[in-house]
């Protein structure tokens, strides 16, 4: 399945559905840390690009926009009530244009949280990605090890290891191949998030995202690298909540 219920003790409607998009070389279940400290009564919902580690069933996206299609395709008939969107790394810059694609179909979410990105107009012909310039595959591959990024119970790590590293190397590729395509700026409140010492992300660079949004950004910032996240999940969750309750329309 390509959305993961990551709130299944949720029963009755919920007071609000929160879509999360992974990081390169990942999946939704990496976001686990984060998922103790969301609030009880809300839909928590991952949604996993294809051809990820042992889904050897779908062929995975070979350009950004074919994946930025596929999420919209796949959260377009089961998006209802009020929404947020997140996205970390790559999945922030996915989340973008999701939501770039849900609001010309005047189905917009009530926040959008990007996290450990540079603003979109950072890349495009002739710049390399920010993840790629930075050398950080081994570094992430390592760290994908130690985040729940591989599914237990497998009995053999080395080969599990291959499957990240190969799906590593295909959403980097995405990344590389994203150009952004000047448009008319957001209208959903943006939030930006991202760690003290990251290098792919650099928190001098987080407000550029400014130039991408109609509305004031918020950048928030936690000691940390690029997973700064997972290590500080309480406070990033109370900040996460805190500004999709700021909207108005979330319990």
């Amino acid at each position: 399945m390509p959305i993961l219920d990551l709130n299944p003790a949720l029963r009755g409607e919920p007071a609000h559905t929160l879509v999360l998009l992974h990081h390169a070389g990942g999946s939704s279940r990496g976001f686990a840390p984060l998922l103790p400290h969301l609030p009880a009564d809300w839909r928590v919902w991952g949604v996993d690009l294809p051809g990820r580690l042992l889904d050897r069933g779908t062929q995975p996206c070979h350009t950004a926009a074919e994946a930025v299609d596929y999420l919209c395709a796949t959260l377009g008939p089961v998006l209802s009530g009020p929404f947020s969107v997140f996205g970390h790394s790559l999945g922030a810059l996915l989340a973008f244009e999701v939501v770039r694609t849900l609001e010309s179909e005047r189905r917009a979410p009530c926040w959008l949280g990007v996290s450990g990105s540079r603003a979109p107009r950072r890349f495009g012909a002739g710049r390399p990605g920010a993840l790629e310039r930075a050398g950080s595959a081994h570094r992430m591959l390592r760290q994908v090890h130690g985040l729940g990024g591989l599914p237990d119970g497998h009995g053999d790590r080395d080969a599990l290891a291959n499957l990240v590293a190969r799906t590593l190397r295909a959403d980097l590729s995405l990344v590389d191949d994203y150009a952004y395509a000047p448009g008319t700026p957001l209208r959903t409140t943006l939030s930006v998030f991202g760690g003290e010492d990251d290098p792919l992300a650099p928190p001098a660079t987080l407000a550029e995202w400014s130039a991408h949004t109609s509305r004031p950004v918020s950048c928030h910032t936690w000691p940390g690298g690029h997973f700064y996240l997972y290590e500080h999940a309480e406070a990033v969750c109370a900040r996460l909540v805190a500004s999709c309750r700021s909207q108005g329309a979330v319990a």
